[in-house]
């Protein structure tokens, strides 16, 4: 599956048709159903808005505290979660609640969420800063199981064939049965591992030692480890034969997605980024608020 890529006149029509003030800061990605996008900001709003007639659809207020991570979109319903920890599941088509999971426990813990949820096989999952990797009944948001980790859990987890693929603060790598939530196998980098990615029956996952790896989910096999020249601070992006990852200090690696070569590197000075690749473009949103499209194939800006 590929992520659509959002232009710069849409993310400027976003900001204007959600945010009033310039307080009211997008802290999400974008999730993607038809032409309406929907994200949330950093009071709680969270907004849809059409891409072909630029009109806002909806809003939905969830509560004042900061929304995290891509909201996850489930046939008709979009999940997103926020930093205190809550998980808020609304219908597409009008922003009406479906179900809303608040945690027990208090803020002031640094128990809540850094990141967003996977959703798969009829569950939510999401990590939680605590050391707790929880799923939720997609249909109603109860709990039905929990996995502890050793230490605070800051990136979300991925869902593929009956797995949930976890990347842990502590530089391990976990792959635990969907069902149950009990850990099957793993492997592990020499820093903290960032979100995995799922593509063609692997999952990728980078780590900040600067290190990117590939594994066969069928039967556990490792297919390739690579070393990139900086620590790698994004999710592996996956598309068209390439895997695009980002560094700390505003780097975009391409790797070979059979062998992890190293195709290309492209330095923005934009320090951490976001990634994302569709059509031969790859889009990137530097921490100093810029949009860089590349060229795929060489790396080189795309005109």
């Amino acid at each position: 599956m590929h992520r659509r890529i959002i232009t710069i006149t849409a993310l400027v029509f976003m900001l204007s048709a959600s945010c009033e003030a310039a307080e009211n800061m997008i802290t999400t990605g974008t999730a993607v159903s038809g032409d309406i996008l929907m994200f949330g900001d950093a009071l709680g709003i969270f907004s849809a808005v059409s891409s072909n007639s630029q009109t806002q659809l909806w809003t939905y207020q969830a509560g004042d505290s900061t929304s995290v991570g891509t909201p996850a979109v489930c046939g008709d319903t979009v999940i997103f979660a926020q930093v205190t920890g809550e998980i808020t599941c609304l219908k597409i088509s009008d922003g009406s609640l479906v179900w809303k999971y608040a945690p027990a426990f208090k803020v002031s813990t640094n128990a809540g969420l850094n990141d967003g949820v996977a959703v798969g096989d009829g569950r939510v999952y999401a990590a939680f800063m605590n050391g707790e990797l929880k799923a939720l009944d997609l249909k109603t948001g109860k709990p039905l199981w929990s996995y502890s980790s050793d230490q605070g859990l800051r990136t979300a987890p991925a869902y593929s064939d009956g797995m949930v693929f976890l990347g842990e603060y502590n530089g391990l790598f976990s792959m635990l049965d969907a069902e149950t939530g009990k850990r099957i196998n793993g492997g592990g980098a020499g820093g903290a591992v960032n979100t995995p990615s799922v593509s063609d029956g692997n999952v990728y996952y980078s780590a900040w030692d600067g290190s990117v790896h590939a594994v066969r989910i069928k039967g556990v096999i490792p297919l390739w480890s690579a070393k990139v020249s900086e620590p790698v601070t994004t999710s592996p992006v996956i598309d068209d034969g390439r895997v695009f990852v980002g560094t700390a200090s505003g780097k975009v690696a391409a790797l070979n997605q059979k062998d992890g070569a190293i195709l290309w590197e492209h330095a923005t000075q934009g320090g951490q980024l976001r990634l994302s690749a569709s059509g031969g473009r790859v889009s990137v949103n530097t921490e100093d608020g810029r949009n860089i499209v590349l060229d795929a194939e060489t790396g080189k800006d795309k005109k």
